[in-house]
């Protein structure tokens, strides 16, 4: 059979079919392969530098802590945090100075991506350093870090309330499993960041 369009170059209709086809075919293929990736990367809850990023920014801090004693002590604090991308995005830096000035912090963080893990360095004016292992929970937000340091060991929970507010809180135990220390803590992004 061939088709005829009046002034045109009459082909025969296998032809015709034959190309349209073969180009809707591949049409077809290339949206069946890219549209399940573009869905699936969209569900998919964030990764890596996607959840540190959330940390990136200006804050206030508010922290209050407890010491188990003896003696039982407690104070609180109150200070400013500034947090940026470093080394080509593979890391974010973490610098928090308390108001009145007196202690500082830097706390280093990435995500491993051959172990799977979120890695923290955590370095204070007083002298303390730890390193800690964290997973993220995309069901409740939050980023638990977990790490051994001068006989003791503790649980850090970095919980996002919201994209402006992180609560976080501290756990250190001793070697028995006996309370020595707990840190609560909140970061409110400052307006305008």
């Amino acid at each position: 059979m061939t088709l005829r369009l009046p002034g045109k170059r009459h082909y025969p209709t296998t032809v015709i079919t034959s190309r349209f086809e073969r180009a809707l075919n591949l049409f077809l293929l290339t949206l069946l392969v890219t549209i399940p990736g573009t869905a699936e990367a969209q569900n998919r809850p964030p990764k890596g530098p996607e959840v540190l990023n959330r940390f990136v920014g200006v804050w206030e801090t508010q922290t209050r802590i407890r010491h188990e004693g003896p003696p039982l002590r407690e104070f609180q604090t109150r200070g400013r945090a500034v947090c940026q991308q470093t080394l080509h995005g593979r890391y974010v830096e973490f610098r928090s100075h308390s108001i009145p000035p007196g202690r500082a912090e830097l706390q280093i963080m990435t995500y491993d991506t051959e172990a799977g893990v979120y890695r923290q360095w955590v370095f204070d004016s007083d002298g303390y350093r730890h390193q800690a292992e964290g997973r993220w929970d995309p069901t409740t937000a939050t980023l638990t870090w977990q790490g051994t340091t001068e006989g003791s060991s503790f649980v850090i929970e970095d919980r996002w309330v919201s994209p402006g507010r992180l609560e976080w809180t501290l756990l250190r135990r001793d070697a028995e499993g006996r309370r020595l220390q707990t840190i609560e803590g909140v970061l409110i992004r400052v307006k305008g960041d």
